[in-house]
């Protein structure tokens, strides 16, 4: 399991500074995170939303597996253009004009992660998706609570209040009474502390009732790929 402080965020657009809470011996601990923060790290990703996350490297996008309009092949020889997308990511409400390649998809979980196109080939892709990454905040991330309250995006840019809850697996949305819909997939699920803790894929309702439950969605610390987990692990130990 990944601890709770794994991984604090230290830049936001508009080249500002987060505010970093300090712990016992004055270590910087945790990333103070607010809505508005939160909704800036919120991308288009085909017909559904994913969000920006700090990588060793580059920078990535967390959305749903089924944002993706197909799925690489299964081959780790594969070629890159065999895992890259033309347009598939845009600004939060905007067209999706920006190429992305898939670094990993995990059809079952309904999660993928997504990173830069090849930046020899096609330059200038690489480019714009450096410029749509680099405008976002990068959230971070944390382990879910067994059972508390969290936050969801809806479709018109509000944060409304739900509850999940998870046995060491994938997350179950409960008491989302502002509803969750088609287009939300991708979005992530904050907890109260507005640090991201999975990932909004599918709901559930009785036929002609509004979708207020949820689940199974992916939990970030249990559904990503054991090299990204690494990578935050690391980072985290460098600040």
């Amino acid at each position: 399991m990944i601890p709770r402080n794994v991984y604090s965020l230290s830049h936001r657009a508009c080249c500002c500074n987060v505010p970093i809470r300090q712990a016992a011996g004055g270590e910087a601990e945790v990333a103070v995170m607010n809505h508005d923060d939160s909704k800036c790290a919120v991308i288009t990703v085909g017909a559904g939303r994913g969000f920006v996350i700090e990588g060793e490297r580059h920078r990535l996008v967390i959305t749903a597996a089924h944002c993706l309009p197909f799925f690489p092949p299964c081959a780790p020889t594969s070629h890159r253009e065999e895992r890259t997308y033309e347009a598939l990511l845009g600004p939060l409400g905007g067209r999706s004009t920006v190429w992305t390649e898939c670094l990993f998809a995990d059809p079952i979980g309904d999660i993928a992660v997504l990173g830069p196109p090849d930046n020899q080939a096609i330059g200038d892709q690489a480019d714009a998706y450096k410029a749509l990454v680099d405008a976002a905040v990068a959230l971070p991330i944390a382990a879910a609570p067994k059972r508390g309250p969290a936050w969801l995006l809806s479709l018109d840019g509000r944060w409304c209040r739900c509850d999940v809850s998870h046995s060491n697996g994938p997350l179950w949305i409960w008491n989302a009474l502002d509803g969750i819909e088609g287009g939300m997939s991708g979005s992530p699920i904050l907890a109260d502390d507005c640090w991201a803790i999975g990932v909004v894929c599918t709901s559930g309702r009785t036929p002609g009732e509004k979708h207020t439950e949820g689940g199974p969605n992916p939990q970030l610390v249990s559904n990503l790929p054991g090299w990204l987990v690494r990578e935050l692990v690391r980072l985290r130990a460098k600040r």
